[in-house]
């Protein structure tokens, strides 16, 4: 009998939070019961809260906890019931955000050829035994261009295929959302899809970021429009991602009082620094103040790519693939989609033709395989940096480890990954 590798303890005042990242659970335990574990002395703890520790996996009798996760790793990124394809069904964009890392390749779309290919390819994984189920996402460029006229009979008859094969299929679009129209709605309810879509903060930055493609003309209201109207409509889930600086965050209330009337089940905010800025010491918000504004005010908020997963990047999967608007192939939707980084293409009979000598190399990364990440607590939650990363600095895992981007202590972090598990619970027990 040992305490989980995996605990992360956080003291409070009136007792010990108690995080254990294999299991993505939480505990709020007394003071006493933690100098217990602590001390080793389980036989001094009751029955009652033994059986609950083991159940919950902060207590476990042997110690396999890395070698279960290893199992874990290598089923998830082989074949595992799930194929995760994204399309491209532009890489062209009615916004030029400043920060971007994508060149746009102008008025490119799906033609009917590509469209073909693409529908006899998606057929072929759905015939098959060993997929049960298909992660659909529109990525871009915008994907939403040309949404009506090319891109939802496509996803039509994706979805049509899918209940042929008795096959599950989930839709989900990353945009801007300034493409979406209320003609709109009744096509993403038939579909079912959710979203996530960016804002840049409170209206006057965004519309300093975010504008129309040779024009002034800010395109925050036309967002929020579209947000309420895409909640008020079905039943949809929206991961609302606000790209921060430092200024950003000192006007974080503007935004909520713009959100502030919308269903919380169907709205979640993720935090996300853009990259190419860095935290200041001296700002009147912080990370942690924002975080906890957002809780306070009902709605459930995630930072830092940490959530409890199998792998660290999908791209590391087999049954993976990105296919864009021309039928070129790709891994990665972290970079730029140029020649060079062409993976595979799709080929007239609807199968990929892969640069098997690129694939090989990709897939034969493993990410944690390192002392630091084998040692981390969060190794669950994380798996080390992408393999993109690791192909482009081989051997430097520290340079991208995600805890030297975190603006919050361990403790703080802990903290609120407690409190907005506790949130979360309350929204969902106190559902109709």
């Amino acid at each position: 009998m040992k305490a989980s590798k995996y605990n992360i303890y956080v003291k409070k005042k009136h007792g010990v939070i108690c995080f254990n990242t294999f299991h993505d659970i939480y505990s709020f335990m007394s003071a006493e019961l933690y100098e217990l574990i602590q001390a080793e002395e389980y036989d001094k703890i009751s029955d009652r809260q033994k059986e609950y520790l083991f159940k919950s996996g902060f207590l476990i009798e042997q110690d396999n906890e890395l070698a279960l996760l290893k199992n874990e790793h290598s089923k998830a990124i082989g074949i595992n019931g799930t194929y995760e394809l994204t399309l491209l069904p532009s890489l062209d964009c009615n916004l030029r955000c400043w920060y971007c890392f994508e060149k746009h390749i102008k008025n490119s779309h799906l033609n009917v050829i590509t469209q073909n290919l693409i529908l006899n390819y998606v057929d072929s994984i759905l015939c098959r035994d060993d997929i049960k189920f298909l992660n659909l996402e529109l990525f871009g460029g915008e994907p939403l261009l040309y949404f009506k006229k090319e891109l939802y009979p496509l996803l039509k008859q994706i979805k049509c295929k899918a209940e042929e094969h008795n096959k599950g299929v989930h839709f989900f679009f990353v945009t801007n959302a300034t493409c979406i129209h209320s003609e709109h709605l009744s096509l993403f309810e038939d579909l079912h899809a959710s979203f996530q879509i960016s804002i840049d903060g409170y209206k006057e930055k965004h519309n300093s970021i975010k504008r129309y493609f040779n024009t002034s003309e800010g395109t925050y209201d036309k967002v929020i429009e579209v947000i309420h109207q895409l909640t008020n409509n079905y039943d949809t889930y929206i991961n609302l991602r606000i790209n921060y600086d430092n200024d950003t965050l000192n006007h974080i209330e503007e935004v909520i009082k713009d959100i502030i009337d919308i269903d919380r089940r169907k709205i979640g905010i993720h935090m996300e620094r853009v990259w190419q800025t860095s935290p200041e010491k001296e700002v009147s918000y912080k990370i942690k103040d924002v975080l906890n504004l957002f809780m306070v005010n009902g709605f459930a908020v995630s930072y830092m790519n940490l959530a409890r997963r199998s792998y660290s990047c999908k791209s590391g999967k087999v049954d993976q693939a990105i296919i864009s608007y021309n039928g070129d192939v790709y891994k990665c939707s972290g970079r730029d989609f140029t020649n060079e980084l062409r993976e595979g293409v799709l080929q007239d009979n609807g199968c990929i033709k892969w640069d098997y000598l690129k694939l090989e190399k990709r897939l034969s990364q493993t990410t944690y395989d390192n002392e630091y990440c084998i040692s981390c607590k969060l190794l669950p939650l994380c798996w080390g940096p992408c393999n993109q990363k690791l192909l482009e600095t081989p051997g430097n895992i520290l340079r991208y480890c995600q805890l030297r981007n975190m603006e919050l202590s361990m403790d703080e972090y802990v903290e609120y990954r407690f409190n907005n598990e506790l949130l979360k619970m309350n929204m969902y027990e106190s559902t109709p």
